[in-house]
């Protein structure tokens, strides 16, 4: 079906022709109607485009408190009682179901005033794609158990947007430390009443010190708190560059978590990140074979921000009291679970792992 004229109102959610709702049609430009199937185009100035890429001024924000110098809008919010995650809900809806945690939802939505995102990476992959992906990766699992495929139903699948900062810096980093340099020495010693030579590998330590430079582009931090930071961090890479300008039609039909990081404690976190890496190229530049850092001072300085919306499919399933996910990164189909062990079934592999030692060792014993 080809799209009708652009829908250029950014708060239009309703079809123009028989007033029921309209989701985004993922990998599409597009929103249908989920009663007509209408479709309509979203109309975005190119202009508007670069908006999403925009860099802010991090020590600006910092000074004025983000939150407050944000642009905001009123949304319906609910929070977990149980994982304590906020997402947004539709206002008509007082009864769901926790899209983290699956623990029923049934406390009364909050109307506030969030400041919206900058930006926007709309959802790329369909439902069916990502239980397609997700079907093929229980077929995977070697001792899971036998009803996983009843209890992890993807008929759970969430579609999601998650809250992210991004972070730019130029940073220089003063060090003082040492670089070893490895050396042989030959030593005789008795062992056993026996005369052992034997090459001793020991190291020279020498003085260092210096300066290492880096420019941090894009560094993700999340802002989720109801999803474990490696969760998120092994669905990279995203493609940043496919940002667009935030639009409220981007996220109708799916929900999406509010920011539960403020960004002082986001930008904490990059530094953190960025030291990381920073320790690796002072540890490349004092070279040698082994290497002791000190002490070391980065200044950060041009630091710029972005605050994001990254789309996610989660699948959330309880097996026995312990809670599983499945995520997949609805842009490149990236995935990452977690899943449980049948202990019946690990026993049994072992059993007959020792049941086929011991007839190897009789075969073996025999022949010779």
């Amino acid at each position: 079906m080809q799209p009708s004229a652009p829908i250029s109102d950014l708060k239009q959610v309703t079809c123009p022709n028989c007033g029921a709702s309209l989701s985004y049609a993922p990998g599409t430009t597009g929103m249908t109607c989920e009663h007509c199937r209408s479709a309509f185009e979203i109309k975005v100035e190119q202009s508007a485009l670069a908006d999403a890429h925009l860099e802010n001024d991090l020590e600006t924000a910092l000074k004025k408190g983000w939150q407050a110098a944000g642009e905001k809008e009123q949304t319906t919010v609910v929070k977990c009682p149980a994982c304590g995650a906020e997402s947004t809900m539709e206002k008509n809806l007082f009864a769901s179901e926790c899209p983290f945690c699956a623990s029923p939802l049934s406390v009364t939505p909050d109307v506030r005033a969030i400041a919206h995102p900058q930006g926007v990476l709309p959802f790329q992959l369909v439902r069916e794609t990502a239980t397609a992906e997700y079907e093929k990766w229980l077929r995977k699992l070697w001792f899971a158990p036998n009803d996983l495929k009843k209890r992890a139903s993807a008929d759970r699948f969430n579609g999601l947007y998650l809250p992210f900062w991004t972070f730019d810096a130029a940073t220089q980093t003063d060090y003082r430390g040492e670089r070893g340099e490895h050396y042989t020495e030959t030593r005789t010693r008795v062992v056993d009443g026996k005369t052992v030579t034997e090459r001793v590998v020991k190291t020279r330590w020498f003085p260092a010190s210096g300066r290492v430079a880096r420019f941090f582009n894009d560094l993700l931090v999340t802002a989720s708190r109801a999803l474990p930071e490696n969760y998120l961090a092994r669905l990279e890479p995203w493609d940043l560059g496919n940002l667009v300008p935030y639009d409220p039609r981007y996220l109708s039909g799916f929900k999406a978590e509010i920011s539960q990081l403020d960004i002082a404690s986001g930008f904490e976190l990059a530094k953190q990140n960025m030291d990381a890496v920073i320790a690796g190229d002072i540890r490349r530049d004092i070279g040698g074979d082994e290497q002791r850092i000190h002490q070391r001072n980065t200044h950060y300085s041009r630091t710029t921000y972005k605050y994001i919306l990254l789309p996610v499919w989660l699948s959330v399933y309880r097996y026995g009291d312990k809670l599983y996910r499945f995520v997949v990164n609805a842009r490149t189909g990236e995935v990452h679970g977690e899943r449980p062990y049948s202990p019946w079934k690990i026993a049994l592999a072992v059993i007959a792992a020792l049941i086929l030692l011991a007839v190897l060792i009789t075969v073996f014993g025999s022949g010779q």
